[in-house]
């Protein structure tokens, strides 16, 4: 507690009277701090007395307002589905890994846009909502559906930044064998009632006409020796409405798939061409790429298949890359479109590694 003295001069208390009147005062009413008292007065005090008025304070700090409010925790979202799926088999015919790998957007696809931090609550939210056991997938291969997989539930995790692994099981038509590695997408949204698996067979005109678009295609991309090329894949690829399958076709100078990279310049060819009656195997897309000799990395696509999304069709192709390869797709545009390539995996969560690297129970 403090006390502050204040004078006002010609006041009744100056002079002797006023003094003696106010140590009066202070033994009446100040007897309990009758020696702090005038210490504290003389030291706070004018040195001129004309009067003087007494205050008590409270010399306790006052508390400053703080914010009580608890700082809210904000979770990552989640991707807005539907999503692509990618199985592969365990061996067994019916038991499939299955992992998604892309979100679906009309005839596109993006990335699944997951956090960089996927962490433990994250992770038990995205597999409770996109891989919850008894969820049912749409099986497609060649732009066709032909069965459907039941998620089991059993999770898996290849990589603590990646999507977990489930296991699946796959349910064709009987007599049937689901390939080794198959997409699916969510029940209901592919109404087209599962068929048996339809196999292209390339046959003689495609082997014949194969080489004769490479070199086309490389001389109009100023290639200067398409004659070196060597075919590294050849798939027939069935579109519906055509009266013979397509082809897809990869092309390489230089280089050769399943070995290491070349230190020297390379070039890559893949193509899509369908057949018209009136003109033959006209091509729909292509992709060149030139690497090697400080050119770039490598970029090689061979086909993987073909799947129907909500507004069409996309061609999925590998595109392998320096060590391993990953996923990429393109929306089928017709053949009058101008193809592109829209979405490629990551390469840190390849469906392709995920898939290998854990087991899956039945």
């Amino acid at each position: 507690m403090a006390i502050y003295c204040t004078s006002a001069r010609g006041s009744p208390w100056s002079g002797r009277r006023g003094i003696s009147s106010i140590r009066a005062l202070s033994r009446l009413l100040l007897r309990p701090l009758a020696l702090a008292g005038p210490l504290l007065c003389a030291a706070a005090c004018d040195v001129e007395w004309g009067g003087t008025s007494v205050a008590l304070i409270d010399p306790a700090p006052v508390p400053e307002p703080s914010d009580t409010t608890a700082t809210a925790v904000v979770e990552a979202p989640l991707p807005v589905g539907p999503l692509l799926y990618a199985l592969r088999s365990t061996g067994s015919r019916t038991v499939y890994r299955v992992t998604p790998v892309a979100r679906l957007i009309g005839d596109s696809l993006a990335p699944l846009g997951l956090p960089d931090d996927l962490s433990r609550d994250y992770r038990a939210r995205f597999d409770s909502t996109f891989l919850a056991r008894g969820s049912e997938l749409v099986l497609q291969s060649g732009g066709r559906r032909i069965g459907s997989a039941v998620i089991g539930g059993t999770t898996a995790v290849g990589d603590v930044m990646c999507p977990s692994v489930a296991s699946a099981r796959v349910l064709v038509l009987p007599g049937e064998t689901p390939p080794t590695s198959v997409f699916g997408v969510p029940s209901g949204l592919v109404l087209q009632a599962p068929g048996p698996l339809v196999v292209p067979q390339i046959d003689d005109r495609i082997r014949t006409f194969g080489p004769i678009l490479a070199e086309e295609l490389l001389r109009s991309e100023g290639e200067t020796r398409p004659f070196l090329a060597q075919r590294a894949s050849l798939t027939a690829v069935a579109y519906p409405g055509d009266q013979r399958p397509a082809m897809a076709a990869t092309y390489l100078i230089n280089d050769q798939l399943g070995e290491p990279p070349p230190a020297e310049e390379a070039v890559s060819l893949f193509y899509v061409a369908r057949f018209e009656p009136a003109s033959g195997y006209v091509p729909v897309w292509s992709e060149v790429r030139r690497y090697g000799d400080g050119r770039g990395r490598r970029e090689v696509f061979t086909w993987a298949d073909a799947i129907l999304v909500p507004e069409g069709r996309v061609d999925l192709v590998h595109r392998h890359g320096e060590t391993g390869s990953v996923l990429a797709a393109s929306p089928d545009e017709g053949l009058e479109g101008q193809r592109r390539i829209v979405w490629v995996e990551g390469e840190r969560c390849a469906s392709e590694r995920l898939l290998g690297a854990v087991g899956g129970g039945s």
